[in-house]
């Protein structure tokens, strides 16, 4: 009686953690390379990456700046921070700056 009665304290407790926890997904970077990295030289060029659709599990991003026909090449040039024609892990990464963050309505996010 005593032990069921703990288990049960004990998953309400583990139960009320996870209620109250918004953490944003990640990227998979691993598949997300082995998908795209077309030509293994560890970056992305302009060529390998207008074969990106998504950033799963992101959607593409809602920015208007990213929304046309050509919407690749305009998020590639954006991400190039230094022209090179190469994104690099750091350059690729910075996309999450476009994403919506998934926990930004949650109620004890926002300023009181």
């Amino acid at each position: 009686m005593i032990k069921s009665g703990l288990w049960m304290i004990l998953s309400m407790l583990i139960l009320t953690s996870f209620s109250h926890a918004c953490e944003p997904a990640s990227l998979n970077w691993q598949q997300f390379k082995s998908s795209h990295d077309r030509n293994h030289n560890g970056t992305f060029e302009l060529e390998e990456f207008m074969h990106v659709r998504d950033f799963e599990p992101y959607p593409w991003p809602a920015d208007p700046r990213f929304q046309d026909k050509d919407k690749q090449q305009k998020l590639f040039n954006f991400l190039d921070k230094n022209k090179d024609g190469h994104l690099t892990d750091e350059e690729l990464g910075a996309v999450h700056q476009l994403f919506e963050n998934p926990c930004a309505d949650w109620p004890w996010s926002k300023a009181r």
